[in-house]
């Protein structure tokens, strides 16, 4: 099942302590916060369909071969509305489309954080969510 993708306006704080960085791997394209993960390469691919493992989220947009920043504990506003207190998850998006953190659960995929209002959430990587779920 694929769902209709969250949209993220930024990070609101975070902890550059508290980063990945790796290089976008070639035919990724990465939205402002998109779930990501590390792949045996050492690449950043965005987190869909085909993988539920998250290592952070993107600090920007980027574009294969971009090096990029990956947030694993932060605050990231959101335009998508969230439910207050519920955890959030990366999406079962399609192949090669990314996507931030959303309150939608996709089967099982473990949550990377929760959100704190309506538009702002926390995230917060974990092992689980390092790990995946399937």
């Amino acid at each position: 099942m694929t769902v209709d993708a969250a949209e993220a306006v930024g990070w609101d704080m975070y902890d550059p302590r508290m980063t990945i960085k790796a290089t976008v791997k070639t035919g990724e394209t990465v939205g402002i916060g998109d779930c990501c993960y590390i792949d045996s390469n050492g690449f950043i691919n965005v987190s869909d369909t085909t993988i539920d493992k998250t290592h952070g989220c993107a600090l920007m947009a980027a574009n294969a071969g971009d090096e990029l920043v990956l947030v694993t504990h932060g605050r990231l506003r959101m335009v998508t509305e969230q439910t207050p207190a519920a955890f959030v998850y990366a999406q079962d998006t399609i192949a090669g489309t990314g996507s931030p953190p959303d309150d939608t659960q996709a089967s099982g995929y473990e949550p990377v954080g929760f959100a704190i209002e309506a538009y702002l959430i926390f995230v917060h990587i974990d092992n689980l969510s390092a790990k995946g779920g399937n």
